[in-house]
């Protein structure tokens, strides 16, 4: 069975516009087919962070570094990666078999973005994004409701809503001032989320099952077969479905980011890869940041990274970022994140030693995460993009 082509675009009338528009990974050029897409992220955000113009967008401190390394907590940052890395090992669920459980696994990461709307999902769900996105791919399992390639298309904007908590209306109001006869209501502030949401799982849907896939894990399943590395299994990932393919071009220069992607790869390692050796990715440390929201204001917060003063001000009052500011912090931070590794891996004098945990980029991702979860760094202001369903 042939592997889903390289996508080309995302027509389609069915789709909603805004997860069409949310979709700007779609028009920037894939590295070549020959090359690693992991060591392509950090080689291009990189090139892209060096080759700014001065003043720069967003300035990485190298010479905090050293200082950050050494201050480390090791305790802390084992406890916080063992933590990230046991969620898909503790859902409070029954699978009936691997498959299933690797399909509900993916789109969990498939999902996960919706990270600009975190202030209105506080306001009307009472969660984050993250949180939201858990607890609608939750209660599609207990519902038994299917999420194979067939069932992802048949998902309605009622079902995204019922299941993911996520209002699509708001306070209704009288359709002729004075006269309360009649009421209409308002699209709700989340209702683009919404969208987004449904246009990801059937735009997957239908590329899957035109493809010759069962589900998600049976596309993920079928690339290890073939080659049981995460680069191999990213590329892809990203090259059949234009919801995970986070790049984009500035100044002619393609950026790569590939955060879900990556985030799949990993978590279908650390899940499965023990007990099968397609899913065992010797290539994991390859990996980098997984870049949000969250990990680039605790890149910020340890001052590794210094936003110009017009993109602090936007983080600082919480408006939002234009694609290149957002795209910048992001792969600011994943050049940082490279600095701090090479740092305490390569200097022996460093008292950071983990014990159970090796120090790469995805593990100090997870650490970052999981840090920006502590009630006082909570509080401090993220980037904001709403438009896109990369993060």
């Amino acid at each position: 069975m042939a592997i889903i082509s390289e996508v080309s675009g995302t027509s389609g009338s069915e789709l909603p516009d805004t997860w069409i528009s949310a979709c700007t990974g779609v028009t920037a050029r894939l590295p070549p087919s020959s090359s690693n897409y992991l060591d392509s992220v950090l080689d291009s955000s990189v090139r892209y962070i060096k080759s700014q113009a001065q003043p720069p967008l967003v300035a990485v401190n190298s010479e905090r570094v050293k200082e950050y390394v050494d201050g480390l907590d090791i305790k802390k940052f084992d406890k916080y990666v063992k933590h990230v890395n046991s969620w898909s090992r503790n859902l409070p669920l029954v699978f009936d078999n691997v498959a299933q459980e690797m399909n509900l696994i993916a789109l969990v990461d498939l999902l996960q973005f919706g990270s600009g709307y975190r202030d209105e999902l506080h306001k009307y769900c009472d969660r984050g994004a993250s949180d939201t996105i858990n607890f609608g791919c939750i209660s599609l399992h207990i519902s038994q409701t299917p999420i194979d390639a067939e069932g992802l298309q048949s998902l309605t904007l009622g079902d995204v809503s019922q299941h993911f908590g996520i209002p699509l209306f708001g306070d209704e109001r009288p359709m002729q001032k004075g006269n309360t006869a009649v009421m209409i209501s308002e699209a709700s502030e989340l209702r683009p989320l919404a969208e987004i949401i449904l246009g990801t799982l059937h735009d997957t849907g239908r590329r899957l099952k035109q493809a010759g896939f069962v589900s998600l894990a049976d596309f993920i399943i079928k690339v290890c077969a073939e080659q049981a590395t995460a680069s191999h299994l990213v590329s892809k990932l990203v090259g059949a479905l234009p919801s995970l393919r986070d790049a984009v071009e500035i100044d002619g220069q393609p950026v790569y980011l590939f955060k879900k992607a990556q985030l799949m790869a990993y978590d279908i390692c650390q899940r499965f890869g023990k007990n099968d050796s397609k899913f065992a990715f010797p290539d994991i440390d390859r990996m980098t940041l997984f870049a949000d929201n969250v990990v680039p204001a605790m890149v910020q917060h340890h001052g590794l990274i210094t936003p110009c003063q017009e993109i602090a001000s936007k983080i600082e009052s919480g408006k939002e970022l234009s694609l290149k500011e957002s795209t910048a912090m992001r792969a600011a931070s994943i050049v940082a994140a490279q600095e701090v590794v090479d740092y305490a891996n390569k200097n022996v004098s460093t008292s950071f030693k983990a014990d159970d945990v090796a120090l790469c980029q995805a593990t100090i991702d997870n650490y970052w995460w999981q840090e920006g979860k502590e009630p006082e760094l909570r509080k401090i202001k993220r980037l904001v993009y709403k438009q896109t369903v990369y993060f």
